[in-house]
């Protein structure tokens, strides 16, 4: 009898003891944790994050299409042009991002053979005389027969302090240069 007494009593000596020390803990955390301000980004902060656009025009007096192909088939217009400044987390510019996306049409007739665009043959030439190719593109496909369909975004990445001046297209030994403007 008097070792389950004894037992019971270092059972419960023990309970208590695990019990307050858990309390002294929560007390001391929260005593000593620091409240958190939460505070909403402003309008000159989310723009200071924002990368830096550029404005991307096919240059004037380059028609809307461009007629490639021996037999003119492949009807092309450059859409969504799009530049932003690459930079590291310090500000540093890495160079530039250009973007766009081509829509073809196919204009041979009915019952003729589809028309296959592959940019992964155009090349971007920059201000210094260099041609880059793609980072990254999508092929085109389109059926007989004024069939319209559009690129995902293809997309140059242009060394820091540099500018493209032309985006040479190829498509079935034809070539045509499209000159561009960033500003």
């Amino acid at each position: 009898m008097k070792k389950s007494i004894i037992a019971i009593t270092l059972l419960t000596g023990i309970l208590v003891l695990n019990s307050c020390k858990g309390k002294d803990q929560e007390t001391t955390t929260s005593e000593t944790a620091t409240p958190v301000e939460v505070v909403p980004a402003t309008t000159e902060t989310a723009a200071a994050s924002e990368p830096k656009s550029y404005t991307v025009n096919v240059a004037p007096g380059t028609p809307e299409t461009i007629l490639l192909g021996k037999n003119k088939e492949a009807s092309l217009k450059i859409l969504n042009l799009k530049a932003i400044d690459l930079s590291d987390p310090d500000g540093k510019s890495l160079g530039i991002q250009l973007s766009y996306q081509l829509e073809l049409t196919n204009k041979n007739p009915i019952g003729g053979s589809y028309v296959q665009i592959d940019p992964s043959k155009f090349r971007l030439e920059l201000d210094n005389g260099t041609k880059i190719s793609h980072d990254d593109y999508s092929s085109v496909l389109a059926d007989a027969e004024s069939t319209k369909t559009t690129t995902e975004d293809c997309i140059f990445k242009l060394p820091a302090g540099t500018k493209p001046v032309a985006l040479n297209l190829f498509y079935d030994e034809t070539r045509v240069s499209v000159k561009l403007e960033m500003k």
